[in-house]
């Protein structure tokens, strides 16, 4: 039996240990010693994957990202037009209020940068945009529009769970109303 693992499941195992401790015990008390005894690896291997604890919470960060954007273009690809954006707020919303727990531990405890960094999640929904051809002329603008009322929905939706089917209608008017042919 082979004594290594490939890099990238290594990585993952890492990085699932570290999550799991996240969620269990907060970023603050996350140890990198912590990290590799759940990941079953010695704290070389931890150094051949990331730099130092920040790195790994940026790392962290990022397959939250590319996780939450994947859903958001997996249930856009199910309709055409407007709809795909539709879909994608929606999944957007279902997604972040599926996993609120490690999304709150991951990014309310972060600072603003000091430069602007790109979110994965507007550069995704601006792309999209752009290729239904909705005819808005900054579909930049739209897409962050769009991001933030998807997320202030699912926070008010947290909130007032009662008011879900309300409150989504809203957005999806608000998409309709927003990516409406420009004359």
């Amino acid at each position: 039996m082979a004594r290594t693992k490939p890099g990238e499941q290594r990585r993952s195992e890492l990085l699932d240990a570290a999550e799991s401790l996240v969620l269990r015990d907060g970023i603050d008390s996350l140890t990198v010693d912590d990290v590799t005894v759940g990941a079953g690896v010695a704290k070389g291997t931890f150094y051949l994957h990331f730099t130092n604890k920040a790195d790994l919470i940026g790392a962290l960060r990022d397959r939250y990202r590319e996780r939450f954007v994947s859903r958001q273009r997996e249930a856009a690809r199910t309709a055409e037009g407007i709809a795909r954006v539709e879909q994608w707020i929606l999944a957007g919303i279902t997604e972040y209020l599926g996993d609120i727990r490690l999304h709150d531990v991951l990014f309310q405890h972060t600072s603003r940068p000091e430069q602007p960094t790109p979110n994965l999640a507007v550069d995704a929904l601006r792309d999209l945009i752009k290729e239904i051809g909705a005819g808005v002329p900054d579909p930049e603008a739209a897409a962050v529009v769009l991001y933030h009322a998807m997320h202030g929905t699912a926070d008010h939706i947290l909130h007032f769970p009662g008011d879900r089917e309300r409150m989504l209608a809203e957005v999806t008017r608000l998409c309709r109303a927003l990516l409406a042919e420009v004359p």
